[in-house]
């Protein structure tokens, strides 16, 4: 390990006694202060010198100073929504209109009430989760999200207003309507956008990092055993209720019965043919999985499987006949899927049981049957997030290893967890950014885990020049400490013989002033303590960041990898105890600083949302309401009325031919992209014949790994990346130049649409300009609208962006799960059932058999195909859904002016009406204010 320049730690010594005290002077001493980070600096600090009759008095440190980064105070009252409020309660006989706030455990809290609520009995303040750094980002400054809690806070005084009348009550009512859309507006909530996974060997402390990212210790299973405690992808996502619900996705039956089937091939193959293997890694293997498959069957099916002898000893189709039926037997009841109104605890306990085994000797476990779990957490700060604990890649169970690396694919970021003193050889990390580079994934980060996990004095064994110095320098001030607290404590014991009534007023100053040097003592040594732990932390951070960065950062498409060092350890053991003294320990955990980046890779999304709901959503709605109070108040002739309830029926006949007929530029989609990959898309060349030189040895073991491994014979090689190599290249150019004419198709669907709406808005314009004071709310609302739909339309492009980087993956990379993986899978599995005299030749001939033949890659370009248009279809069907539901809002909207329901409405109560026109015109001033707050 190279020396790495590290900051001083020596320290001047400060004196300040009081030369005519007349008793022994006491040394006073500067406590060294103590950065988080160390920056490279000086850090100063003496061994005194420690004499009862020759030094001054220690001077006292009364604690760390510690900024306090939060938002700013909660939702402030609007001025006009108070006054709105006061005039309906004084306008209204009805339910009066009141403001409904945000949940209280929100981070908008006031700090008073966050900063009472994790105060204890003893009034000691701790660490708040709400209180932690917020990324320096648009979305989470103060300014944006008070003009998103303005927003909410505005709809919910709409919904009282709405609310005020009885009118609301009636079903068929437009009020109703209304009062049902302004309520769903006011409870808005951030969708989860961002999938986050933990992939890791078991023991590595992933689990574990999930529970303090999480707040909540036990949530997920973590075990000291050394077992594995992920056995199934387990889903955390955010949840604003008091109760807690937890969902199960269970394995089919078909699922159920190809993973006993290969258990079972595993099971008979080692204990019937396993001494026939001549090479000690392959009986290795073999034992491994037929072990994994013997506890697996115990778990799944206890209290049937009595006599496992019987697993070997009977036919194997009758034995796996049996296993079958013992399955759909033992399988969970689907009552297990749906587990509502759960307690934090009650959560905790049922996620135990659903992944532990049961205590009954004759009850099955349930984690064999379970795909995965979905689980709610109230922790605020992973809004907008899903968290995802999943199996490593490594996992011998191979069914759930391919469900880890299909749903790896779809994550929006990656983190490979791993031991700080494995980290740079952890072959679960190489692991993941091996699928990272097959997959052309960027997205890929490391999390260290135990950082705390070092000790000083094998560091200074270890390390060399500048840091071992400066470890003993600390060492040193810590042992001088000691001396010195021990010093004082025999002082202080030669008092504890004397009665106190015996001591002389001088003897008892001296008694109190060596108590405080004894807590000064206390404070310093705890400081020094921390000083060296943190240089010890920081220092092998840093290091193996960069160790791993240099080991990684090529393997992936970006500048730099994001790696974090954590301490589950020093998160738990200093997460409750009063901030004061605590915080730099959890700053030190590194904890915050992960649990701060996966807030801000919502970030970007949750900013387009919540601007999209103020400034098309709530104006939509508010031109509607607009629309309701003109209604009632009508100025205009029956004559003109009609000619425009004419044209509203011609606008929305034109906008439903242009936009749902079967010739329209929506239902032609996918039509179009179909054709183009006709167009682009062509077949692959074929090559194959280099492993048949292969040894014996080495083609078994790559026989066992499915065709992915390394060996110091032949190197690392990946059969299936290598058997799709002509096609890949062959469709590289092919490919980026489909990709580059769906795009385009997908910028010409939305100006083609966009142009749709702006033709028929422009009837309006043009035919309509003497009916300006009914038009303009109308126009209003169809622009808003039009807004969310072109809006829609590019989220569902976006979509199929990453549905297409899927498939592309899906097609020409050599994974496993890939379609060349699954096509070669069986035959895999048939090499690896072959043993004994003669077993090499066979399985070279059952790989080149399969490799051999142009059926194989014809098939593949089929599933490449079919996949191709399902996606497409998706797509098309996706914003049909999204025209369909625009056009029904546009008949909604339309019937506010041509309904004479609405008309009776609005004049059937004209005291509501003059509320409901008073809160509208105070709507359009708010959101006006809020659009200049965030800028649109």
């Amino acid at each position: 390990m190279a020396d790495i320049p590290i900051p001083s730690t020596e320290t001047e010594s400060l004196t300040n006694g009081d030369p005519s005290t007349p008793r022994s002077p006491v040394s006073r001493l500067r406590t060294p202060s103590v950065s988080i980070t160390p920056p490279p600096a000086t850090r100063n600090h003496t061994t005194p010198a420690r004499s009862r009759n020759g030094s001054s008095q220690d001077e006292v440190v009364r604690g760390m100073n510690t900024m306090r980064l939060s938002e700013p105070n909660g939702v402030e009252n609007l001025s006009d929504v108070a006054e709105a409020v006061d005039r309906v309660a004084r306008g209204s006989d009805s339910r009066a209109a009141s403001l409904t706030p945000e949940p209280t455990a929100s981070r908008a809290g006031t700090p008073r009430q966050r900063r009472r609520s994790q105060r204890s009995s003893s009034g000691v303040e701790r660490h708040n989760v709400l209180d932690e750094e917020l990324p320096h980002d648009a979305f989470h400054s103060p300014e944006f999200q008070q003009a998103f809690r303005d927003a909410k806070q505005l709809m919910s005084t709409v919904e009282s207003v709405l609310g005020s009348s009885s009118l609301h009550n009636s079903p068929e009512s437009t009020i109703q309507r209304l009062h049902d859309e302004a309520g769903e507006l006011a409870r808005f909530e951030y969708p989860s956008t961002r999938t986050v996974g933990f992939v890791g060997d078991s023991g590595v402390g992933k689990s574990s990092l999930l529970n303090s990212l999480l707040d909540v210790k036990g949530l997920a299973r973590t075990s000291n055993s050394g077992e594995a405690c992920t056995c199934v992808v387990t889903e955390f996502h955010y949840h604003n209720r008091h109760t807690l619900d937890i969902e199960v996705n269970l394995f089919t039956m078909d699922e159920l019965r190809e993973q006993l089937t290969r258990m079972l091939q595993s099971y008979r193959h080692y204990h019937l043919h396993g001494d026939e293997a001549n090479d000690a890694a392959e009986r290795r293997e073999m034992e491994d999985s037929a072990n994994l498959a013997r506890d697996t069957f115990r778990a799944m099916f206890r209290g049937r499987l009595n006599d496992e002898s019987f697993l070997i000893n009977r036919p194997e189709q009758d034995v796996l006949e049996i296993l079958f039926q013992w399955a759909a037997r033992e399988r969970p009841s689907v009552l297990i899927t749906k587990q509502s109104g759960l307690s934090q605890d009650a959560c905790s306990k049922a996620l135990m049981e659903l992944a532990s085994e049961p205590p009954s000797r004759d009850q099955p476990a349930q984690w064999p049957y379970i795909r995965s779990t979905k689980s709610d957490t109230h922790l605020q700060s992973i809004r907008g997030l899903i968290l995802v604990d999943l199996p490593g890649l490594r996992d011998l169970n191979s069914a759930r290893r391919m469900i880890t690396e299909r749903y790896l694919l779809g994550c929006n970021e990656i983190f490979a967890i791993c031991n700080i003193g494995r980290a740079v050889t952890d072959e679960g990390v190489h692991q993941v950014f091996e699928l990272a580079r097959q997959a052309r994934l960027s997205n890929v980060g490391i999390v260290c885990t135990r950082s705390d996990d070092i000790l000083a004095e094998e560091a200074v064994r270890d390390w060399r020049g500048q840091r071992t110095n400066a470890i003993r320098r600390l060492m040193d001030a810590i042992a001088t400490d000691e001396r010195d607290a021990k010093e004082v404590g025999e002082e202080l014991a030669e008092y504890q013989e004397l009665d106190n009534d015996d001591l002389t007023e001088e003897e008892r100053e001296d008694q109190r002033e060596l108590l405080l040097r004894k807590d000064n003592i206390g404070v310093r040594k705890k400081n020094h303590e921390f000083e060296l732990k943190e240089y010890l932390v920081t220092t092998r951070n840093s290091f193996v960041t960069q160790e791993l960065r240099n080991k990684y950062n090529e393997r992936v498409a970006t500048e730099e990898i994001k790696i974090f060092c954590v301490s589950n350890k020093d998160y738990w053991g200093h997460r409750n105890k009063a901030k004061a003294t605590s915080m730099r320990f959890l700053q030190l955990s590194g904890i915050l600083k992960v649990r701060k980046h996966c807030i801000s890779i919502v970030a970007n999304s949750q900013r387009r949302i919540a601007t999209r709901y103020i400034k098309d959503q709530i104006p939509a709605f508010l031109a509607q309401v607009d629309l309701w109070v003109q209604s009632g108040a009508r100025t205009a002739s029956e004559e003109r009325r009609e000619a425009l309830c004419r044209k509203l029926d011609d606008v929305e006949r034109q906008l439903r031919r242009d936009l749902t007929s079967r010739t329209s530029v929506v239902n032609r989609l996918a039509h179009s992209f179909n054709q183009d990959f006709t167009a682009h898309i062509y077949g692959p060349k074929r090559a194959a014949e280099e492993w048949g030189g292969w040894a014996h040895g080495s083609y078994s073991a790559f026989c066992r790994k499915y065709g992915d491994y390394s060996t110091q014979t032949v190197g690392p090689h990946n059969w299936n990346e290598e058997m799709m190599e002509g096609m890949v290249q062959d469709l590289e150019d092919p490919w980026q130049e489909f990709r580059n004419v769906l795009q385009q198709r997908q910028t010409n669907l939305v100006q083609q649409v966009e142009a749709i709406l702006d033709a028929a808005s422009e009837r309006f314009d043009t035919e309509l300009d003497e009916e300006y004071d009914t038009l303009a709310p109308l126009m209003e609302a169809l622009f808003r609208r039009q807004q969310l739909l072109l809006g829609s339309i590019e989220q569902i492009n976006e979509q199929f962006e990453t549905d297409l980087g899927l498939v592309r993956i899906d097609a020409l990379s050599g994974l496993r799960t890939s379609a060349i993986g699954r096509a070669m899978e069986s035959s895999y599995r048939r090499c690896n059932q072959e043993h004994g005299t003669g077993s090499h030749q066979r399985r070279k001939n059952i790989i080149n058999g399969n490799f051999a033949t142009e059926d194989l890659f014809t098939n593949l370009m089929r599933t490449f195909r079919d996949t191709f248009r399902t996606k497409s279809e998706e797509s098309q069907d996706a914003i049909r859904e999204a025209a369909l539901g625009y056009l029904d809002i546009v008949q909604e909207t339309f019937d506010l002016v041509r309904s004479e329901n609405v008309a009776r409405e609005s004049v059937q109560d004209p005291d509501f009406r003059l509320r409901v026109e008073e809160v509208a015109r105070m709507g359009r001033e708010t959101v006006q204010r809020v659009h200049q707050v965030i800028g649109v």
